[in-house]
């Protein structure tokens, strides 16, 4: 695989434990604003990979604007967000959180007694998730899990997919506004942080850049101050950076598993563009679809998944391959990725 990749971190311990898995490292700076970046090679036995390396700083706004900086800068073929976040659900220290997608839990209308969420969503590549899935549970993994373990945090280290709640605000306390509101609105996440809706909202607008939130949970939010003073931060990024390059080093069997083919493609721009699924901003309708005919008590990438079968088989009513990506280039005219999809029918 001869092809770039951008990984992006928010803190600098975690973009340290990334580092430590390359060779070569040069310091690179972005002509304009003079943001720096690290660039290194990816040494595995085959042909160096590229790969590069930026710091966002927290926030979601932060993320968002160094990602489309660095996604405009270095045009790469897949671009991560690694670091570490809170564990809100089912996970232990030590834990890694594979991002299908991340709800912005924030937005909202304030009235007189009452706050309405109007949640935001972005998802992670379809395609790419469904690999980093696949790759938690081989043997190569386990026994680099089984070697990285420290069982002052826990016994072992476990691998989820699943949501990520992304905000503003750091949550250290069960008993908090905050945490009562997440565990009221978004009581499916597994873990909280504060960085993953900026970075997958620029993202959205690059759906052929195969995009991963990945998390290591270094604290369980009501322990926060005492995981961070045991060393859970370079913990928890030591173990999610070691999962995201065992994912790197394997991405030329998902390239052999047909992620390039026209309908996977597809997939990738439907889950990004329209996140919440079939149903978003009407599209499958306007562009001639049945909904009756596609499950919709899946997420959102499970019904474009579903969506483009019934269209390679014919199905979905009257709509047709055509008709969607007319409709789609429609809602977003100016977008490259779109033009290209649609010019490959």
């Amino acid at each position: 695989m001869n092809q770039k990749i951008v990984i992006l971190t928010a803190l600098e311990v975690e973009r340290e434990a990334v580092e430590k898995h390359l060779s070569n490292i040069s310091l690179v700076k972005h002509p304009i604003t003079k943001t720096d970046y690290t660039k290194g090679f990816l040494l595995n036995g085959k042909e160096p990979l590229e790969v590069i390396v930026g710091r966002t700083d927290q926030t979601n706004v932060n993320a968002a604007l160094e990602t489309e900086r660095a996604l405009e800068y270095f045009n790469p073929s897949y671009t991560f967000f690694v670091g570490v976040a809170g564990g809100l659900k089912d996970v232990c220290v030590g834990d890694i959180v594979i991002g299908s997608d991340v709800i912005g839990y924030e937005r909202g209308k304030a009235e007189a007694e009452n706050f309405k969420s109007r949640p935001q969503f972005g998802t992670s590549s379809y395609d790419l998730e469904r690999f980093a899935t696949s790759y938690s549970k081989s043997n190569e993994w386990k026994e680099i899990a089984a070697k990285l373990t420290d069982k002052q945090f826990a016994s072992e280290i476990k691998t989820f997919t699943g949501t990520i709640a992304s905000g503003e605000k750091v949550d250290a306390s069960y008993s908090s506004d905050l945490h009562r509101f997440i565990k009221q609105n978004a009581s499916h996440a597994l873990a909280i942080e504060m960085e993953g809706l900026g970075f997958l909202t620029v993202c959205r607008s690059r759906p052929a850049v195969k995009s991963l939130l990945l998390r290591g949970v270094s604290d369980l939010v009501n322990d926060k101050g005492e995981m961070d003073g045991q060393g859970s931060q370079p913990y928890a990024s030591q173990n999610v950076s070691a999962f995201l390059f065992g994912v790197i080093n394997q991405l030329d069997n998902l390239l052999q598993g047909g992620s390039t083919k026209p309908e996977n493609q597809l997939i990738e721009i439907m889950c990004k563009l329209y996140p919440r699924g079939i149903e978003d901003q009407g599209i499958w309708i306007r562009a001639g679809g049945d909904l009756s005919l596609v499950p919709l008590t899946t997420t959102g990438k499970g019904q474009w998944a579903e969506a483009i079968r019934l269209l390679k088989f014919g199905g979905g009513g009257k709509i047709t391959f055509i008709a969607l990506l007319s409709t789609v280039k429609d809602d977003y005219p100016g977008n490259i990725d779109v033009k290209a999809q649609f010019e490959m029918l």
